[in-house]
């Protein structure tokens, strides 16, 4: 669990005809104009009937940063491990080609370029049942190289490239808006008063709060983890020890009501001896519902909330 969770811009480029290098840089301003005043993206389209997916990147990082971006203010939770996702979006080998297209016969040099942006998309559920088809996406544009423009061109280049990109990424949201896994209504969580670094003998006091309402109660999980070791919080009813660590998944609250959205889960002086950096994660999931570490995502009612913390020795 817990290691868990219009108008194209073609028109606006240089013809097949030479330009000037005025009018080259000013159809590149009217260009950058355009994609400023239309945004970097979409805001408020069409939503998604999913709520949580993982992406696995492949030689496509830009690629997969802005699909992540884009699918989480779509209200989309991009969770940190495959076992808690309804979908598991993979996307490889982001790769953007340039080549000749042709070659004066006069001067014998290079007259016009083709740009191809490809990256391959596959789908598949936690369980490797298929949702999309494993496919490549292919973009290719054209343009006229002027040598007595170079500054002009390659700026023009940019713009191709910016333009391919969003058309790439736009391509990739219409096909994960096809997907029907079922959409629910998650509990925003995040640690408070967590701070990066302690020392022995200081007071370390977290709090988990919950950001938005939620109508049904919760159990909620919370864990600990330094290096590859990770237990879990659990309550204890000795009075001078307010929680215990166990090996074992335990909730650390069940049945939590609506109502309570605030929770002290650390309270504790940092001992001696105990230097390292810890993780501390927290879900919700749904009252009664126990952890399937190889399936989280049936049960989850929150996104996992992880961060981390430094102790010192001395």
């Amino acid at each position: 669990m817990f290691k868990f969770f219009g108008k194209k811009l073609e028109s606006l480029l240089v013809p097949r005809t030479q330009l000037s290098v005025i009018s080259v840089q000013l159809l590149l301003i009217t260009g950058l104009l355009f994609i400023s005043s239309c945004g970097f993206h979409l805001r408020g389209a069409a939503g998604y009937n999913l709520s949580l997916v993982y992406i696995q990147s492949e030689s496509a990082d830009r690629v997969a940063n802005e699909v992540k971006r884009r699918l989480t203010e779509g209200g989309v939770q991009v969770v940190p491990t495959t076992s808690a996702a309804q979908a598991v979006v993979y996307l490889r080998h982001e790769t953007i080609d340039r080549r000749v297209l042709t070659v004066s016969s006069v001067s014998g040099k290079q007259e016009e370029f083709e740009l191809n942006y490809r990256v391959e998309l596959e789908v598949r559920k936690p369980d490797d049942t298929v949702l999309l088809e494993k496919q490549t996406l292919s973009l290719l544009r054209d343009y006229l190289f002027d040598e007595t423009a170079v500054l002009a061109m390659g700026a023009e280049e940019e713009v191709l490239r910016e333009d391919m990109f969003r058309d790439i990424v736009a391509q990739i949201m219409r096909r994960l808006q096809v997907l029907q896994l079922g959409k629910r209504e998650l509990s925003q969580l995040a640690f408070e008063g967590l701070k990066p670094k302690y020392s022995v003998g200081e007071q370390m006091v977290v709090n988990l709060v919950e950001k938005n309402t939620r109508k049904t109660p919760v159990d909620i999980w919370l864990s600990i983890s330094i290096g590859k070791n990770l237990w879990f919080v659990t309550p204890t009813e000795n009075e001078s020890q307010a929680w215990q660590l166990s090996q074992e998944p335990q909730a650390w609250q069940r049945n939590v009501a609506p109502t309570q959205t605030r929770h002290r889960v650390l309270d504790f002086t940092v001992p001696a001896k105990a230097g390292g950096k810890y993780t501390l994660r927290a879900v919700y999931t749904k009252a009664g519902a126990g952890l399937d570490l190889s399936n989280l995502a049936p049960s989850l009612r929150s996104n996992i909330v992880e961060s981390s913390t430094v102790f010192e020795n001395q």
